[in-house]
């Protein structure tokens, strides 16, 4: 059971028809918590449709007063097939969410572990369809650089994955020395670093 055959145009339709539980969270715009969790509803409620089961379990992974990661997996059982999803998610005090990280980082991981499992970035791309005007890229915070850092110290970022998200030719020390790794860059770094094997 590879993905799952959900209905992504009603998951849509949800998306759409709640535009007013799309927020804008530092320079981009993301599905809130209450829209995620109306996601998530109608994905159980397919999912029983067909017989099957769907069990839930967050873990956080690191917490500070800066910084919240937090990983939700996800076991989908439908007939005798089972299949084990499982995304991060992360919330920074420097996006201007200082009271709740926590829930902005298992929001992001929730959006992330729906569009795995249906396997199409369809929030994106209605969210995109909503507020056209792009993101602004920005620099990698301070608390990004110091966590990534850690990770590479650790031995759980390595070269082979920052060349997956930077490039071939990219140097990680000379883009922390000279300021140019970006946010969004940053953040796929830790999610890779931090990420556990779907079926771990």
């Amino acid at each position: 059971m590879a993905m799952l055959p959900i209905r992504v145009e009603d998951l849509r339709r949800i998306v759409e028809e709640n535009k007013s539980l799309v927020v804008k969270v530092g320079d981009t715009y993301e599905i809130s918590r209450p829209l995620a969790l109306k996601l998530w509803s109608a994905f159980v409620s397919m999912v029983m449709e067909m017989g099957g089961s769907v069990r839930e379990e967050l873990k956080v992974e690191y917490a500070s007063p800066e910084m919240v990661i937090v990983s939700v997996s996800c076991t989908v059982r439908v007939q005798d097939s089972e299949v084990r999803y499982c995304e991060i998610g992360e919330a920074y005090k420097s996006e201007g969410k200082e009271n709740t990280l926590a829930r902005t980082a298992y929001t992001r991981a929730m959006k992330r572990l729906l569009e795995r499992m249906i396997g199409e970035d369809f929030i994106n791309q209605v969210v995109h369809q909503l507020y056209p005007e792009g993101v602004k890229e920005v620099p990698a915070s301070e608390k990004q650089k110091q966590l990534i850092k850690t990770l590479v110290q650790e031995g759980k970022l390595t070269r082979e994955m920052v060349k997956e998200i930077l490039g071939e030719d990219a140097s990680l020390n000379q883009a922390l020395k000279d300021n140019t790794l970006t946010f969004s860059q940053a953040k796929r770094l830790i999610d890779r670093a931090l990420r556990r094997p779907a079926n771990g």
